[in-house]
């Protein structure tokens, strides 16, 4: 048995941690930095590096962790906040935060904190910080100044994490004034759960001698108390991942793991690491963004989203310059007069197959709207999707492909 300082004793409610986690709240953007960061750092004073403190855990989570995802059973009922759960999405065993503001201190530089490039960041590992069910955020060149630091230990060193994850977060913004993190990311979390950056700070924490804990039995409740001699310090490897390789020497499947979330001096750079097989839509569709030829293509005729590209504002004008492109003179591969293909990209469509399809007209186009019975073919195309007038692909209107070339030789189409 044992009484570890819980952590929500430090700042006094689970929302303030929670929000601080995520990389807001009162103390990270409340306006009043010194107002708020009193408890803080009479906390630091007090009992900082003179208690054992509890890793974060709340009554307020125990029922959410167990209602949501398995993320807690009745065995174990833990009450770990979001992209912190011990129990469920913590594998690797490594703890992070990451800081872009430096502006209530000296400064990362004046410190001797070695900043990062910021790589990329999958939202879909974060929603319950980001709110964001899936997408991805990606650092290209140079971004904010950014600051990491984290812990990591072995299956059996489990006694000082609390201290430890007050070190790198809590006790890192009070002494330094570093806050806020990276956009769409949490501000702290298990690894897996935080942005892919280059490198991080090591950090860890011992005890001297043993703790010495006071229970207190007034009749009705007993209440307890502890009191350590603890050190905050850099791991013997002063580089997370360095460290991180250290702790699992043997085990080349879970090093390898932990490239995918410290990439390593120069990684981000690399214009290979932010290629197609690795950006975006990585693991989760097989084809990112599409690149258009222009030796082949006009450009964008007319689009929403990414793609954005407003038509004209006469809506007849737009048309007929639609029009114009189909009616533009194509040939097919035995020299005969055919319409032009149309393409459409839609990368952002769930049907992996409606991300990029190819439109051939097989018969004349239907009149245009100022005509009786006509269509603004182009608001058909952008808006109003339908079969009529003479836009029928069982009638043999049309036919859609995949693939440009087989548009071109009239395989393969789409049946109805």
């Amino acid at each position: 048995y044992d009484a570890p300082v819980q952590f929500v004793e430090i700042m006094g409610t689970y929302q303030r941690d929670r929000r601080y986690f995520a990389g807001g709240g009162p103390l990270v953007d409340g306006g009043n930095y010194t107002h708020e960061s009193a408890r803080l750092e009479r906390f630091e004073e007090n009992m900082g590096s003179k208690a054992l403190i509890g890793f974060p855990e709340y009554a307020a989570r125990m029922k959410y962790n167990k209602d949501n995802g398995g993320l807690a059973t009745e065995d174990n009922p833990n009450g770990y906040p979001a992209n912190m759960n011990l129990f469920a999405s913590c594998q690797l065993n490594t703890v992070m935060c990451c800081f872009t503001d430096d502006s209530n201190g000296d400064g990362f530089n004046a410190n001797g904190d070695d900043t990062t490039d910021v790589c990329r960041h999958d939202l879909h590992d974060s929603p319950q910080s980001n709110h964001i069910k899936r997408g991805w955020s990606v650092f290209p060149g140079t971004e904010t100044p950014t600051h990491c630091r984290g812990f990591t230990w072995k299956d059996g060193e489990e006694e000082l994490l609390g201290n430890m994850m007050y070190d790198i977060s809590y006790r890192t913004t009070i002494n330094k004034g570093y806050l806020k993190g990276i956009p769409g990311a949490p501000m702290c979390g298990c690894v897996e759960h935080m942005p892919t950056v280059e490198t991080a700070q090591c950090r860890t924490a011992t005890k001297t001698g043993d703790i010495q804990f006071t229970f207190t039995n007034d009749g009705v409740k007993v209440s307890a108390s502890n009191t350590a001699d603890i050190t905050y310090k850099d791991c013997d490897n002063r580089d997370l991942k360095g460290q991180f390789v250290a702790n699992n020497q043997g085990d080349e499947t879970k090093i390898a793991t932990m490239d995918d979330h410290l990439a390593g001096f120069g990684v981000c750079t690399n214009e290979d690491y932010l290629s197609e097989t690795e950006l975006y839509l990585r693991e989760r569709v097989s084809v990112r963004y599409h690149n258009v030829d222009p030796a082949v293509w006009s450009d964008i005729v007319v689009g929403e989203g990414i793609y954005f590209q407003p038509r004209d504002l006469d809506f007849k004008v737009a048309d007929d310059r639609f029009r114009q492109m189909i009616d533009a003179g194509c040939k097919d591969s035995d020299d005969n007069d055919r319409h032009c293909i149309i393409r459409r990209v839609c990368d952002s469509c769930t049907s992996e197959p409606h991300r990029d399809i190819y439109y051939k007209r097989l018969t004349a186009l239907p009149p245009p709207s100022t005509e009786s019975g006509g269509v603004n073919l182009l608001r058909l195309f952008m808006s109003y999707w339908n079969n009529k007038p003479a836009n029928d692909m069982a009638a043999g209107d049309f036919a859609l492909y995949s693939t440009y070339d087989d548009a071109l030789e009239g395989t393969n189409a789409w049946t109805y």
